[in-house]
């Protein structure tokens, strides 16, 4: 292809990409952009860049940031709060009012600072890219909350206003995990999204999480945009800071035919917050009973204990440290646990029991079949109990597998496993589910680990 190619030789098509190319700024410099799009279209370098400035009339970011938007890169935040409510919105696009208005509502109620990321649409099928300028503002409510700064609210927090994220991206913080240091981040992005990120373990925990959108539904037709679409959640992420040292981030959802929601103890709708007294179901973390967090899990019951869930959901409620069998072959982790007493299953499996005997009281107990309940099914099917380290879970071998054997002696496809029956035998009325079981509360679907 000649390296003379004249522009009125272009297809449509071919402006389009020069167009998008040029605003994708995410992606090197435009020097570097120009001269893939030169090989691409049989041209140079200085012709491409040429024809986006003379031809295409295309401008440098900073030449078409409306005042909004240079506005939002100076906010600050309120060092006086202790509260932060932080949402995101897009360029071009009505907001949600009633979810608004409650957000105003609740933020009022529980003295919190309010930040809006402000969001672009830049989907290389979206009108937007060719009709920038015009499209550079944002719903006249949120300007006085509009944020596109950076915020270190905290010494391990800070706000990422500064990120902008493609709302149709399939995982929004996908390489963003360094950007924030050792700080937990928000960032603003239409989708809910929570990572939690290894640190050594002198580190405070790290999370990563995304806000949801205040400005409703504004998508192309094309694939991207109809996945955006559909997973477009109106919400927001709050952060509490506790003391010089600790916080809390929590994410809120609203429902998206009213724009209420719920958040701790408090629901909000119509403008007004009451307090809840009960709700339809709670889906705990997984437990690992024997390395859990007893401080956690003191909270947790006191959490419950005031909000009253109709459902109780609970994951990984045996650990399996006792019989690990990826430490099976590790002779020194081996002699560690005879040392210290902890490769004695009955003795795990006691305790397993003595916490969720504090959950009997609530309606509905449901324990999801779960990845570490297969440990036990796995140590009796692969393991011989004549080899093993210690003798003390000899009898606890043999009468383990009975249980094992009955089920299969029943059904060989609908096993539920050991630990479910350990479970039911003490507490008859708890709901142990296999791994084809469905537990769905409120149409949400309860039943699957992971």
């Amino acid at each position: 292809m000649s390296k003379n190619r004249k522009f009125k030789t272009l297809t449509e098509e071919e402006k389009q990409l020069i167009v998008n190319t040029y605003n994708d700024v995410e992606n090197g410099t435009w020097e570097e952009r120009a001269s893939t799009l030169a090989n691409q279209l049989g041209s140079t370098q200085r012709t491409i860049r040429r024809w986006a400035s003379e031809k295409l009339k295309l401008k440098n970011k900073k030449d078409f940031e409306s005042e909004q938007f240079k506005q939002a890169k100076k906010r600050k935040f309120d060092k006086t709060k202790k509260r932060f409510i932080i949402t995101w919105a897009q360029n071009a696009t009505k907001i949600f009012e009633p979810f608004f208005e409650n957000i105003k509502t609740y933020a009022e109620f529980i003295n919190a600072d309010i930040h809006i990321i402000a969001g672009r649409y830049k989907n290389p099928t979206s009108t937007w890219t060719s009709n920038q300028e015009s499209d550079e503002w944002w719903d006249k409510n949120v300007v006085p909350y509009l944020d596109a700064n950076r915020h270190n609210i905290h010494k391990y927090v800070t706000i990422m206003s500064d990120i902008k994220i493609q709302p149709t991206a399939v995982n929004p913080m996908t390489g963003l995990h360094s950007v924030s240091g050792v700080n937990s981040c928000v960032f603003g992005s239409p989708k809910v999204q929570l990572e939690m990120i290894p640190v050594l373990e002198s580190q405070p925990p790290k999370m990563m999480v995304t806000t949801g959108s205040v400005t409703k539904k504004n998508y192309t037709d094309s694939k991207a945009g109809k996945k955006g679409e559909f997973h477009h959640t109106y919400g927001f992420s709050i952060i509490e800071i506790n003391d010089d040292k600790s916080f809390f981030i929590r994410q809120v959802t609203a429902n998206d035919k009213d724009g209420s929601f719920t958040d701790l103890y408090y629901d909000v709708k119509d403008g007004n917050v009451s307090e809840i007294n009960e709700i339809e179901g709670i889906v705990l973390g997984d437990l690992h009973i024997g390395n859990h967090d007893e401080k956690v899990l003191k909270s947790t019951f006191k959490l419950m204990n005031k909000i009253k869930p109709k459902h109780v959901v609970l994951h990984d409620v045996f650990d399996g440290y006792s019989i690990n069998h990826h430490e099976a072959k590790d002779p020194f982790i081996q002699y560690g646990k005879e040392v210290l007493g902890t490769n004695d299953l009955g003795k795990e499996l006691d305790e397993m029991l003595e916490v969720l005997d504090n959950f009997k009281n609530f309606e509905n107990v449901v324990i999801v079949r779960s990845n570490h309940d297969d440990f036990l099914d796995r140590w009796l099917k692969n393991e011989d109990w004549k080899r093993q380290p210690t003798m003390k879970n000899s009898t606890l071998y043999m009468d383990l597998s009975l249980r094992l054997l009955k089920q299969y002696s029943k059904d060989t496809h609908k096993i539920k496993g050991v630990i479910p029956d350990v479970i039911n035998q003490k507490f008859p009325n708890y709901i142990t589910l296999d791994r084809t079981s469905s537990y769905k509360i409120k149409d949400y679907e309860c039943g699957l680990h992971g």
